[in-house]
């Protein structure tokens, strides 16, 4: 498929979609800010060992494979667990040991757009402000800049603190020229579509014959606009071959390169290479080239590292930028982008259209809640409810005019979610009837008692049926059958079919949430499970663990709760293979 009208198109090297912490980490590393490893002074002797030989080496460009060997912990991803590692050094464990990493803007700058449907932070934003986080608050800091805690002697943060600090951090690390919030993508398309076999764990990026020589034939005709002269410079001058990065840049798509360093041998001025032997220069150029810093690009021209050549060249010369959509001369020859992205601003109510050469999911998973069946046949009354905040508004309004004996709220469901809504509703003063399918289980293996009193008292008040403990009353297995659309009255039913009708104030259904993925085409099946909806809990996005893209579609990438990661601290490890993979790609060493 080819989209024509490129005038309305805006291109970016890369779009991510969804403005949470996930979000912010790889716009902050996509800004040219990477990790180094100053250290490798870990508990862990093997990760030691490993890191010995790493010391003052960017982690991009290193084997996170061989890295992240052996690292255990509350992610199945490697990178995500190694990153964390280097951050946070056996914190699982109570130790405070300074990071074994150190984050330097030296890495290159690649032009890209993040979307939200709100201030950057995501649903960070939407939660219930008084809430505190499960992981400490240290543990919700982002690379580059410090937590600093708001809540005195609590360890935890409140998440209206938390969503304070995200938004906080676009400004500092100097991001917003990234960030178009209050948007709102509504559809995506894949403009240039490639085969892919079936099983997508056995794809063999090297066999895919049709593809590299469609390279080799955008390549020549890229050859053809430069002049005699120019050619014959490039083959005379081995240290400065834009011939070579052009088409390993090129066949960086199809994942071919040529045989010899992938890295650009950049030339010296012309007055410091007088007596200067070739090999030397050769030597002198490969350190310039790992270490120049490349703060001044703007464009994806940068992942090129040979961008200081061209850049104040005229436009005739072999073009290494991802320039589509945006080229008005003809001359200019143009790649047609991998991805459209259609995008509703929901401020000027318009359709705004995008382009790019890598596409990134990072919207999270509590876009969209989970519902009760009895929902899918009948309209959803005003009052019945699906997050904790919706009630926590709802409850001051009615109690304006409910002072005196209200009646009770019923909350459906088990997880954390419902004990927050329990925990409000009775901070009220308002009676709570509590629906859920089975008896909870200990809570103490994933979070101590000493540290989430306010869990553990609700898991204790779930384990006795028929309890007199005030404004409470558990009904274990029992489920919610029915309710009247024009008054506030509903039907639970228990295990052996006893109907019961109670009159309610508010209906909370508390059963878990999904992630928002109606802008994709009907027919990608993302999930681990492809023939299930993508679920983070059960039912992940399926993706190459070490690069964090989706397994059966080309520069397509996931991170975040939809790729397995849950936790925030873990969240920028899915950014690092991500960058890790794009430097790897197009040489930028």
């Amino acid at each position: 498929m080819r989209y024509n009208n490129r005038s309305d198109v805006v291109h970016k090297d890369v779009v991510i979609i969804g403005n949470g912490p996930s979000g912010i980490s790889l716009s902050y590393m996509l800004d040219g800010n990477i990790p180094y490893v100053i250290s490798n002074n870990h508990p862990d002797e093997m990760l030691s060992a490993r890191l010995g030989t790493c010391i003052g080496e960017t982690l991009v460009n290193l084997d996170l494979d061989y890295l992240s060997h052996g690292l255990e912990g509350r992610s199945t991803n490697p990178v995500s667990l190694l990153l964390d590692s280097l951050s946070h050094p056996c914190a699982d464990i109570g130790l405070e040991i300074e990071p074994l990493i150190e984050w330097r803007r030296n890495g290159v700058q690649i032009d890209h757009i993040v979307f939200g449907k709100g201030p950057p932070g995501g649903s960070w934003h939407s939660m219930d402000p008084h809430i505190l986080t499960l992981s400490l608050g240290t543990w919700m800091a982002l690379p580059g800049l410090k937590y600093t805690m708001r809540e005195g002697a609590e360890k935890r943060a409140f998440a209206s603190n938390v969503a304070k600090y995200y938004a906080e951090y676009v400004k500092i690390m100097n991001l917003e020229k990234y960030f178009e919030n209050n948007t709102i993508v509504v559809n995506i398309e894949e403009v240039r579509k490639e085969t892919i076999i079936n099983n997508p764990e056995n794809v063999d990026r090297d066999s895919d014959n049709e593809w590299v020589k469609k390279i080799h034939n955008e390549t020549s005709d890229r050859i053809k606009l430069c002049t005699q002269p120019e050619v014959e410079e490039m083959k005379e001058t081995k240290s400065s071959c834009p011939f070579t990065n052009a088409l390993n840049f090129l066949l960086s798509h199809g994942q071919r390169k040529l045989i010899g360093e992938r890295c650009c041998k950049r030339k010296l001025d012309s007055d410091k290479t007088k007596n200067v032997s070739t090999s030397d220069l050769m030597v002198h150029n490969e350190n310039r080239c790992k270490k120049m810093n490349l703060n001044d690009r703007v464009r994806s021209v940068s992942f090129s590292c040979d961008y200081d050549r061209y850049k104040n060249t005229d436009n005739r010369k072999i073009d290494l930028s991802f320039n589509a959509g945006t080229s008005t001369d003809v001359d200019k020859p143009v790649i047609e982008p991998r991805w459209i992205v259609d995008v509703y601003d929901i401020k000027s109510r318009s359709i705004k259209r995008y382009s790019c050469n890598y596409l990134v999911l990072a919207n999270g998973a509590s876009d969209l809640p989970n519902r009760l069946s009895i929902s899918m046949d009948k309209r959803d009354p005003t009052w019945l409810l699906h997050d904790v905040r919706s009630l926590e508004i709802e409850l001051e309004l009615y109690m304006q005019y409910h002072k005196e004996n209200p009646d009770p709220v019923l909350i459906v469901g088990a997880g954390l979610s419902a004990a927050d809504a329990i925990i409000a509703t009775r901070a009220k003063s308002i009676p709570v009837i509590h629906l859920f399918r089975n008896k909870s289980r200990d809570l103490s293996k994933q979070l101590p008692e000493n540290m989430y009193p306010e869990y553990h008292k609700v898991h204790q008040m779930m384990q006795q049926e028929g309890s007199n403990y005030p404004l409470y009353s558990a009904f274990p297995e029992y489920t919610l059958t029915n309710y009247s659309e024009n008054n506030r009255t509903v039907t639970i039913t228990s295990k052996d079919g006893k109907d019961m009708e109670i009159n309610v104030s508010f209906a909370v259904v508390l059963i878990g949430s999904r992630p928002d993925l109606s802008f994709l085409p009907q027919d990608f099946k993302l999930g681990v499970n492809n023939k299930y909806s993508v679920d983070s809990k059960t039912n992940p996005i399926n993706i190459n663990k070490l690069r964090h893209s989706v397994n059966g579609y080309t520069n397509l990438y996931a991170i975040g709760p939809i790729a397995g990661d849950h936790f925030v601290r873990f969240l920028p490890g899915g950014a690092l293979a991500i960058v890790s993979d794009f430097y790897k790609q197009h040489g930028c060493c």
